[in-house]
């Protein structure tokens, strides 16, 4: 019975460890309190069809690109691999994910000049069949509509009206 009890102690432990570890880094999980999570609020609102979406942008006085605005947390997260080739690119990473109900599309995130200013993630529910061209142009629309709200980079981060 011990032992039983050990294995399960270990096994919360872990799992703790895990929860801890997915934190954002600026140790908060509360949306921040700027124009760009009142952009991605607002407009996950207004398409229900988009379920996930996040910012990747370089805060102003910084070096680190990091998610500035999401609806899954993860303020803070450094961008990775995929979103800098985005960012320095400026071309699209479209994939269906690893358990095959989601298309993901990193796109690059412009103002309203259509200067490159970050990336942003939109990401669909899918099943197999889903028309991912669709998909990926319904995303560029909401990232187009998106940008004739961003006078600039530095907007993204005032305080939300």
């Amino acid at each position: 019975m011990k032992f039983v009890n050990v294995s399960i102690c270990a096994v919360l432990f872990c799992c703790a460890i895990a929860m801890i570890a997915q934190q954002p880094s600026n140790g908060s999980s509360q949306p921040p309190n700027t124009y760009a999570q009142k952009l991605v609020t607002d407009t996950l609102a207004k398409h229900k069809d988009v379920v996930i979406m996040a910012f990747h942008v370089t805060p102003p006085n910084e070096t680190d690109n990091v998610i500035i605005a999401s609806n899954i947390g993860r303020y803070g997260k450094k961008a990775d691999e995929d979103d800098m080739r985005v960012i320095n690119t400026g071309q699209s990473n479209l994939e269906v994910n690893k358990a095959g109900n989601h298309f993901e599309d990193e796109l690059p995130l412009l103002d309203s000049a259509g200067k490159r200013i970050g990336a942003v993630g939109i990401v669909f529910n899918y099943k197999a069949g889903d028309d991912k061209q669709k998909l990926a142009k319904q995303a560029e629309r909401v990232r187009d509509e998106m940008a004739k709200q961003i006078p600039s980079k530095e907007k993204l981060f005032e305080p939300a009206n």
